[in-house]
């Protein structure tokens, strides 16, 4: 529709029209899957090949000291585990004595293999902390926050700066990647890079004080100490006589930290960490499954979906944990309390039960990192279009230097002098026919 003269033109005649589904989840869509995985690539590279001056989109400068850190969960009981050995072999998953408390032994002399099945589990199921587990999961990114906020004051503290003149000297970025592991916990790895400021406001080399270890060393300090205070899913074992928990959740809690496993790497063009293996190394985590079969990329709808699920007992465990503790009103408020996000209609715990607990995004980054999915989304659909224009022999135009599509009134497309409105109707879901010249077509 011409908003100046009200004249109405179809764009297209009434069909079918395909979109790409844009999940992430290589078991759910191994095209959408890939296409995730190239943007996610880009997104951490670019943001380290700004460190080094090299992405003109930051406006930074070389000279900005960035580092890869991996932050793990702790242990809520021993699992079976891979340890790498010399070459290809491995060694004996567990060395132990003894029986635990529920009389299984506590070692394993296997050879566990990289797709052996086993991996993750737990020694003795029993013994495993299913509810801390699953809570530490759904802490994890406030965890994540108290960390980034500890860090910009104990890198003031170091530098004899307070937190305000340290925000006018540096701007610390950051892109966060996280990874369900096979036992079931949030590992997350994370780029960190320090841009320095000038006075005006721009992008410079930072200074010396930060090019050095100071930011690795307090960083190191901060993972050591910070916590989170949770509610304890142990006090479910202790209801009172009406079979809830007592009125006061935060009386008896428990503190969320880390893992004592804590990698910190310095990034270094044309080294062992640089950043073309950092993105890629990232980036192979995002298609995960939660399960190998992908049978819980999608919510669990109720226990009668999770017994359909057909999940080995672990994973099953882990989901089971999340309904117990998300059906408990009382105990659901203090864990949205300790994850500073309000109470929603559905208990998070249960809402993201198909991923332990864990309700963040695979891929958060600080607003001044790099580029954005949106941004190179749309570099890539202007791209289609005019490339599907230019085969079909429609009139192209020129925007800003680079050629566009043309509405159907001869301006470009976006201008905000046309109004476009349209009615749609959900058709269906999956994979559109073959083209006829051998390959298969978008998802739908």
């Amino acid at each position: 529709m011409d908003l100046a003269t009200g004249e109405i033109r179809p764009a297209m005649a009434p069909g079918v029209v395909h979109v790409r589904c844009n999940n992430r989840r290589a078991s759910a869509c191994p095209d959408c899957s890939r296409l995730y995985q190239r943007d996610a690539r880009r997104i951490v590279v670019s943001g380290l090949e700004a460190a080094a001056g090299g992405w003109a989109g930051s406006g930074s400068v070389a000279g900005c000291p960035a580092w890869f850190v991996t932050l793990t969960a702790p242990s809520f009981g021993a699992v079976h585990s891979r340890r790498a050995g010399k070459g290809a072999d491995s060694q004996v998953c567990r060395q132990r004595r003894g029986t635990c408390q529920h009389g299984r032994a506590l070692s394993c002399h296997l050879r566990h293999a990289a797709d052996d099945r086993r991996l993750g589990e737990p020694i003795c199921p029993r013994c495993f902390d299913y509810d801390r587990a699953v809570v530490w999961n759904a802490l994890v990114s406030a965890l994540w926050k108290a960390t980034r906020d500890a860090l910009e004051s104990a890198v003031a503290a170091a530098a004899g700066l307070t937190v305000a003149a340290l925000r006018r000297q540096v701007r610390v970025s950051f892109v966060k990647v996280a990874e369900v592991q096979r036992r079931g916990l949030v590992h997350l790895h994370v780029v960190i890079r320090v841009d320095g400021r000038d006075p005006a406001g721009g992008l410079t080399a930072a200074p010396d004080w930060a090019s050095g270890e100071l930011v690795a060393d307090c960083l190191r300090e901060v993972v050591a100490s910070v916590a989170v205070d949770a509610p304890d899913p142990a006090r479910l074992a202790r209801l009172d006589a009406s079979g809830a928990l007592p009125a006061a959740p935060s009386s008896e809690g428990w503190a969320v930290r880390w893992g004592g496993q804590v990698d910190i790497r310095r990034i270094r063009l044309g080294r062992e960490m640089d950043a073309v293996k950092v993105g890629n190394y990232l980036a192979k985590y995002l298609t995960k499954s939660t399960t190998d079969g992908g049978a819980l990329d999608s919510p669990v709808r109720s226990r009668r979906h999770l017994a359909r699920l057909g999940l080995r007992d672990h994973a099953r465990r882990l989901v089971e944990a999340c309904w117990r503790l998300g059906s408990d009103p009382v105990f659901t408020a203090a864990l949205d309390a300790a994850a500073g996000r309000p109470a929603g209609r559905v208990a998070g715990l249960i809402r993201w039960s198909h991923a332990y607990g864990f309700g963040g995004h695979a891929l958060t980054k600080s607003r001044a990192y790099s580029t954005t999915f949106g941004t190179l989304r749309g570099v890539r659909r202007r791209y289609a279009r005019v490339f599907a224009a230019a085969v079909a022999g429609r009139p192209l135009g020129v925007d800003g230097g680079e050629l566009v599509t043309l509405d159907e009134f001869g301006r470009p497309d976006g201008d905000p002098a046309t109004v476009v409105v349209g009615s749609w109707r959900y058709a269906g879901r999956g994979r559109a026919p073959a083209t006829g010249d051998g390959s298969a077509g978008d998802s739908s």
